[in-house]
């Protein structure tokens, strides 16, 4: 089997762009007429869905004509040494991660298995979901305006434990320092005590609200120092968070280990992480008890199992960050079904709307669960009319 050629499909998402701005879908052309889709993780590219869409198909002219899919290990070996490269890169390797994902669809269309048959079985048959706190869909407000408002956010947590998610998320800081929040600090920073005050006064509404139908997630975003971390970890203590995610900033996994020594709260990180090596790192610090690894930007489906792999020998759980279109959220899928360290997986609230629209058939969620299509491969297909609908202007 050889692949014989590519297109790529550039979506821009609606607001409010739940899920990112814009999405990037691949497909895999082969000579044997079998065709693998997949998706990057865009959010953390910085150039423009047309610069992203001619590096994806420059690099599949000039390196993996006539490759074999069934050569995936391979295939991330010959893109992430090439031409002297062999370090850590997002953008590489978000689009190494694409093109992986289409080839384990080809193949498992080839074989007719989905493609967690091919990584040893599923050893569950539901996968737990987790959603973001948004709006209701009506508000023009963005869901970081409404993690800001104490009252509101508990409002929106009751809504979704009432839908049957058992996990519910935001940053409670609202990501991005705001000027009363900082005091002329550049990130990373100690929050302002109004800040603080009112970051604990949500998790607390929210915890009041739900009491234990959900598990609070607080996706901080790398924002604070180590002893601001702390700081902030200690009032929230008593609200018991499934977890502190990304304290301080990723690229320094000893500043990260000094916050989950100082915390009872298990600290989670890896969304802006891009190899096994950044997450062996973490492992000989000891610097989280989750791995929020994204598929869409690690290399790909088996290099995302390699790294649940090394975490579980250390007792390491893993939850799939999924802040994209819905062929990231099928290959995330693929690999929390083989996973004994599985946790739970993000969900762009039950994967409807556009999330739906764009696959064939849509993911099914199911009273907090995904339920895994049976289908080959990835077990959804792009409807590529559909993208064409939502391609940028």
């Amino acid at each position: 089997m050889r692949i014989s050629g590519v297109r790529v499909f550039p979506v821009e998402t609606p607001f409010p762009h739940r899920g990112g701005r814009w999405w990037m879908f691949v497909r895999l052309d082969t000579r044997e007429g079998v065709s693998g889709y997949g998706e990057f993780y865009t959010n953390a590219i910085p150039f423009s869905w047309r610069v992203t869409a001619s590096m994806v198909e420059d690099l599949v002219q000039r390196l993996l004509l006539e490759h074999d899919p069934y050569d995936v290990e391979a295939l991330f070996q010959r893109l992430y040494d090439l031409e002297y490269s062999h370090h850590p890169d997002l953008t590489k390797l978000a689009l190494i991660s694409g093109l992986e994902m289409a080839c384990w669809d080809i193949v498992g269309k080839d074989l007719g298995r989905p493609v967690h048959r091919l990584l040893g079985g599923a050893i569950r048959d539901r996968v737990r979901t987790y959603t973001y706190l948004y709006p209701e869909p009506e508000s023009r407000m963005t869901h970081r305006q409404l993690w800001l408002r104490p009252g509101e956010a508990a409002e929106r947590a009751v809504h979704y434990a009432e839908l049957g998610f058992t996990g519910v998320k935001l940053d409670p800081f609202g990501t991005v320092p705001t000027p009363d929040q900082a005091r002329g600090q550049l990130v990373p920073i100690q929050y302002s005590l109004e800040a603080l005050d009112r970051a604990e006064e949500t998790i607390r509404r929210i915890r009041e609200a739900v009491g234990s139908r959900c598990d609070i997630l607080v996706g901080t975003h790398g924002q604070m120092t180590p002893a601001g971390a702390i700081r902030v970890a200690r009032r929230l203590e008593p609200y018991d968070p499934l977890w502190l995610e990304e304290p301080v900033p990723p690229e320094d996994p000893a500043a990260m280990a000094l916050v989950a020594r100082a915390t009872t709260i298990p600290v989670t990180t890896g969304e802006r992480l891009a190899t096994k090596y950044e997450f062996a790192e973490l492992l000989r610090h000891r610097a989280a008890a989750i791995f929020n690894l994204d598929v869409g930007q690690v290399g790909g489906i088996l290099e995302a199992r390699k790294i649940a792999g090394m975490a579980e020998a250390y007792h390491v759980q893993v939850s799939p960050h999924v802040w994209g279109g819905p062929l990231i959220a099928a290959a995330s899928i693929q690999l929390a079904l083989t996973c004994p360290n599985f946790l739970i997986m993000e969900s762009v609230e039950r994967f409807e709307g556009l999330h739906a629209e764009l696959v064939r058939p849509p993911i099914e969620w199911r009273e907090g669960d995904v339920i895994p299509s049976d289908r080959p491969g990835l077990g959804h297909d792009l409807d590529e009319r559909v993208a064409a609908r939502y391609a940028p202007g």
